[in-house]
């Protein structure tokens, strides 16, 4: 039997018997007939020690959320030991039983309270014998939420989606909290707003785990934290947030991480990078550009009026002191993780280590593999991240002693999961490596340059200004986008040099492209923080000949996220191959982004229930609307009419006026921008 969400408007007003109003945030704790209560002005939480379970009042909206029982039928409390604690804070304590390692259980010690700030219910685990060596530890049971508009809302290794709870076969069953682009995951309402969030404070060694729930006759899943062990033992105390929201659906939920993460010093406007690094300046309105760091092709983009572009590869010293001058940012690829071996009589460099002492040692014993290409000709071996900045040292400082490069591109580093090395040489832990990368990210921008890095993750934000991949969705492509092989057809098929097979088309046109299961949840937590594109090998231009049309879809993205394109120059690419897209990708998108790049995305919404026609507005006043669907859609924004063909979309703010509209049946773009102004329609009899 499964517990589901209840309505109980009354219960806003009116407290149990035993418990006195509770005045301001003041937690009050007491046990009422064998089940213990924990209340504040926000939330009434009541704790079931026989049932084994925990059920939430959120007050404002009135709705108590429960848990489907962890192990109904033991003769024994399955909470044992229920007791209050003052200290630090008022709460409860008690032991339980979660999941077993070596046959044996896994007895921790759980600790609830409640914020005096938000609705939220605080939870800590922890074990007698932390060096009891433990499995994976699956913890709490999740909250059931009992609707057919419910959704998982997460960041998978995109910048979110929307899952449907009622999916079989659920898409992503297990996730490492440590690959999530944000250590939380929320289950909602979409129409009712209602919902909450699991924030994993200690989301290095954890894991989410799709739980299957029976309601009634549907089968759906449902989000539960468990623990993974740090070599091999639980080492410290474990922590996660579970946040209930009344209203506000998913926005709602990324506003209180942004809260959360504002808090821990991972929310860093732009305005304070500038004063640090005045060139990030010059990422604002650009495109993200791979294929060509000539100067000749430099020269050619300025004169087609292309104003601002992050231009990666190497010329000459002059010629790249030239492309800086045009107002361009130079950049370079690197890459610290995926090694070669090292030949002899040479040194360290990005890409050559020794093997096998400094790669990865993992707890099998074996030496940790890394980039396979894809003739599978050259294997790769995993760096250990404690050599990651030594290595850097090396290569970095001569670079920018023979060329003038403004910024720098790491490759992998924010784009991998944590691991743990096992070499008594030079042991981490996943904690461990992730400071890795923040010492590799911060030495690197130590240098003056502008930093840049492959997908992205919370952690990072502080220390890189620009990500490439957030835009894409990550686990779907058909092709192999990481080797940069396009696709023909979209249903050409690809053998992955690893085994097995790619995704299929289908799927990427539903998560990976897809309007209808996409939402901006990283730009609603750190637009104001970092830019974004696609992944090089899903980039703005890179389907021209399977599929043309998705060009403009992501151009709509782009301008409904403001987000940065990228874009290819080489011989394949759009520059050589469709100029007349380059050019229109270019303006379309990045004039917008040069004025809103430093500001705040307060919202996103679907305004139409078939998710076709959506709206974002961000700090400084400006409102887009965007029509994703095939047919017309219109709008009013600001006072102004305007019929959005597919893709098309109207913009208006304090700086930037632009949009995609039907006009006498012809799509007719106009953008105003400062002293820049386009149009693209025809003008009358007189010139006009």
């Amino acid at each position: 039997m499964c517990l589901r969400l209840r309505y109980y408007p009354l219960l806003v007003c009116v407290f149990v018997t035993g418990l006195s109003a509770i005045a301001g945030t003041q937690t009050q704790v007491a046990e009422q007939k064998g089940k213990w209560v924990l209340e504040n002005a926000r939330l009434r939480v009541m704790v079931d020690p026989n049932a084994g379970g925990i059920s939430v009042l959120e007050k404002a909206g009135g709705r108590l959320w429960e848990q489907p029982p962890t192990a109904a039928g033991f003769s024994e409390p399955v909470f044992r030991n229920v007791r209050k604690v003052s200290d630090p804070q008022a709460g409860l304590v008690f032991e339980s039983d979660f999941g077993t390692s070596a046959g044996k259980p896994n007895t921790l010690t759980v600790t609830l309270s409640l914020s005096e700030t938000a609705a939220d219910l605080l939870v800590e685990a922890d074990m007698a014998q932390r060096q009891q060596e433990v499995e994976n530890i699956p913890f709490l049971e999740p909250f059931v939420l009992d609707s057919l508009a419910a959704v998982l809302v997460i960041a998978d290794y995109s910048d979110g989606h929307l899952y449907p709870l009622d999916l079989n076969p659920f898409p992503r069953s297990w996730l490492s909290v440590s690959r999530l682009d944000m250590p939380w995951v929320g289950v909602c309402d979409l129409q009712k707003g209602y919902g909450y969030a699991i924030i994993v404070e200690t989301s290095d060694d954890a894991y989410i785990q799709m739980r299957k729930v029976k309601i009634a006759e549907r089968e759906v899943s449902l989000p539960r934290v468990g623990w993974t062990p740090c070599k091999k033992n639980l080492t410290y105390a474990r922590r996660l947030i579970y946040h209930f929201s009344p209203v506000g659906s998913y926005v709602a939920l990324a506003k209180r991480y942004r809260s959360y993460a504002q808090k821990q010093g991972l929310v860093v406007p732009f305005a304070e990078k500038l004063k640090k690094n005045p060139n990030i300046n010059r990422l604002f309105g650009a495109a993200d550009v791979w294929g060509d760091a000539s100067l000749k092709f430099a020269q050619e983009a300025k004169a087609a009026g292309v104003d601002k572009m992050i231009i990666h590869g190497r010329s000459s010293p002059d010629e790249m002191k030239a492309v800086n001058e045009l107002g361009y940012l130079t950049s370079e690829y690197d890459n610290y993780t995926d090694v070669l071996p090292l030949e002899s009589g040479k040194e360290v460099d990005s890409q050559h280590d020794r093997i096998p002492e400094n790669v990865v040692l993992k707890a099998d014993g074996q030496r940790m593999t890394a980039w396979l290409t894809f003739d599978k000709k050259q294997q790769f071996m995993k760096r250990c991240p404690a050599f990651w900045v030594p290595s850097a040292k090396v290569v970095v400082p001569k670079v920018l002693a023979g060329r003038p490069y403004l910024g720098r591109f790491i490759d992998v580093t924010t784009a991998e999961d944590l691991y743990e090395c096992y070499d008594p040489n030079h042991p981490l832990t996943r904690s461990e490596k992730r400071n890795c990368g923040v010492e590799l990210l911060s030495y690197v921008r130590s240098l003056g340059l502008v930093t840049g890095g492959e997908h992205g993750l919370w952690w990072a934000v502080p220390h890189l200004d620009y990500i490439e991949g957030m835009m894409s969705g990550g686990w779907s492509y058909p092709w192999p986008a990481g080797h940069l092989i396009r696709p023909k057809s979209k249903d050409e098929q690809f053998p992955s040099p690893w085994g097995g097979k790619y995704g299929s088309w289908e799927d990427y046109a539903k998560w990976g492209i897809g309007h209808e299961y996409r939402v901006p949840l990283w730009e609603l937590v750190f637009h104001d923080c970092i830019v974004s594109t696609w992944y090089w090998g899903d980039a703005s231009d890179f389907l021209l000949t399977a599929a043309l049309e998705v060009t403009a879809k992501k151009d709509a993205f782009n301008i409904l996220y403001g987000t940065i394109p990228l874009m290819w120059a080489n011989r394949e690419g759009s520059w050589h191959t469709h100029r007349e897209i380059f050019l229109r990708t270019y303006r379309n998108t990045c004039k917008l982004h040069e004025v809103i790049a430093g500001t705040e995305m307060l919202s996103h919404e679907f305004v139409t229930a078939d998710r076709a026609v959506q709206r974002t507005r961000f700090s400084d006043g400006t409102e887009v609307i965007v029509n994703f669907g095939p047919q017309p859609y219109a709008v009013q924004l600001t006072g102004k009419k305007y019929l959005l063909p597919e893709n098309g979309f109207a913009v208006k703010g304090p700086r930037v006026e632009q949009s995609l509209s039907l006009i006498d049946g012809r799509p007719i773009t106009t953008i105003r921008c400062g002293d820049y102004h386009y149009s693209d329609q025809p003008k009358d009899a007189a010139g006009r």
